[in-house]
């Protein structure tokens, strides 16, 4: 069977260990399931009065690009500037162990949309020959996977996209393979998809909005309200994708943003290194992107609560993966430490997720998709390799969920094909390339990976080196791709 069969089998996720046993199934907090519903302008009314409570979520889901969690300030930063981050995260719950299963951004994309891996929705790496999940354009072709924005579509939901897509064309019209279901609004912005103070958004095939000077996050953030706006008279539920550039380079914040002068390097960014004196321009420009994200961020939800919309709104902010900034001497992503793989995922639901709770559980890329259905009270669709990870966010301790997410990078420019896996759970980051273990560290007692455990803990890497095998197996993955 070729790499392409496999990309379109239905494959069941590991039961042994992976899991923790669907049998909780039963105690999950979930919505009861909903179908579509028809328009009906008296709804809102009736919401306001408490009769129709079987009306699904809205779902706000803030997508940026690079941002590792690890330099924010609910995450342990002392040193950027996120309150309005931070103050999210008290009201909702914060994912410790949240990772890009594969980090960079294209393979991280599709497994959201698709609910699957690089090598079922043949997304392995950016730009590659061996991405078969591509035509001659580079557009991502998804076949028969089932995708986010046509599940949310089919049961009801307004759907809206705005910003950076970065799987293929974006002048399309509605109903378009492309647009993958987000049919209703298309703000998606033209390559260079980083220039934060000149760009043009494709708003159909023909159809242009164009923008200069104004900080682009701050732009998309006017088109959210926009989509927002035109929904008034639409009793549909809606969801909404935000995908921001930034922090992603070039590291050009606006100027009130540039004051991060004193910036300490991590400690495991060599002294003297050739990534130094790089990583000491660009990390206090790096926490002033992140911080210019924060305050749009505190724009959005405000202008979720002046609308009246906070309370009927599932809110997940999260990042595409992570950037090295130079940790042992690597810049970029790509690479297993959690620097490019750790990444932020917060969620709000006001009287539905707890506020200022942690969720320890593993979740990667392809979990995302399910998690959301799930939140939102849906069917999940067939075929997803991803977990519904929704019950431990609702706060039940006996809901499923997985002792480990899987960790694939099939062809980096460290790790040349066939790259790197590795697993990543509540506590441990293990990686390993096809002829040898690669690196186990220990996040809890040592957040900065400053002590390798191959050699110090066999057992652990023994167990660790199994279930990465175990999971290669039984998700169709291999080494010869």
């Amino acid at each position: 069977m070729t790499s392409r069969d496999r990309s379109r089998d239905a494959r069941p996720l590991p039961r042994r260990r992976f899991l923790e046993g669907a049998a909780a199934l039963s105690a999950l907090p979930f919505l009861p399931r909903v179908p579509a519903r028809p328009r009906d302008p008296a709804a809102r009314r009736r919401r306001q009065d408490g009769e129709d409570a079987r009306r699904p979520p809205n779902v706000l889901f803030v997508l940026s690009d690079s941002h590792r969690s690890i330099s924010l300030g609910c995450y342990g930063d002392e040193h950027v500037q996120t309150p309005r981050f931070d103050a999210f995260a008290a009201e909702g719950v914060r994912l410790t162990s949240a990772v890009s299963s594969t980090p960079l951004c294209r393979p991280y994309r599709a497994a959201l949309m698709s609910g699957t891996w690089g090598h079922r929705n043949g997304m392995l790496t950016n730009v590659s020959p061996r991405n078969f999940g591509v035509d001659g354009r580079r557009q991502w072709s998804p076949g028969e996977l089932p995708l986010l924005g046509e599940t949310f579509r089919d049961a009801g939901y307004r759907m809206g996209y705005v910003g950076k897509l970065h799987l293929g064309a974006v002048n399309l019209d509605p109903g378009e393979p492309g647009r993958f279901g987000f049919d209703d609004y298309w703000r998606c912005g033209l390559f260079p998809s980083h220039d934060y103070y000149d760009y043009t958004y494709c708003s159909s095939k023909e159809g242009r909005v164009e923008g200069e000077g104004k900080f682009r996050p701050a732009a998309e953030v006017d088109m959210v309200f926009d989509f927002l706006d035109g929904a008034e008279d639409d009793d549909r539920p809606w969801f909404c994708l935000l995908s921001w550039g930034p922090p992603h380079d070039p590291f050009e914040p606006p100027p009130r943003y540039r004051h991060y002068d004193d910036v300490p390097l991590p400690p495991n960014v060599p002294t003297g290194s050739k990534a130094d004196p790089i990583v000491r321009r660009d990390l206090p420009l790096y926490y002033g992107l992140i911080e210019a994200l924060d305050d749009q961020f505190g724009r959005l939800l405000s202008g979720l609560a002046r609308r009246g919309m906070a309370e009927d709104t599932i809110v997940v902010y999260t990042s595409d993966h992570g950037n090295m900034m130079g940790s042992f001497n690597y810049l970029g992503k790509e690479m297993p430490y959690h620097e490019s793989t750790g990444i932020p995922f917060l969620a709000r639901w006001p009287g539905k997720l707890d506020g200022g709770r942690t969720v320890g559980v593993p979740l990667g890329s392809p979990d995302v998709f399910p998690t959301l259905v799930g939140l939102s009270g849906l069917e999940a669709p067939a075929g997803l390799d991803g977990r519904d990870l929704s019950g431990r966010l609702l706060g039940a301790a006996d809901a499923p969920g997985q002792e480990a997410a899987y960790l694939a990078a099939w062809d980096t420019p460290v790790t040349p094909w066939p790259g790197w896996r590795g697993v990543r759970t509540e506590r441990h980051l293990y990686a390993r390339r096809k002829d040898r273990p690669w690196m186990l560290f220990d996040l809890q007692e040592d957040p900065w990976q400053q002590r390798d455990l191959r050699k110090e803990d066999i057992p652990l890497r023994r167990e660790l080196d199994g279930l990465t095998l175990e999971l290669m197996e039984q998700l169709g993955d291999s080494w010869e791709g």
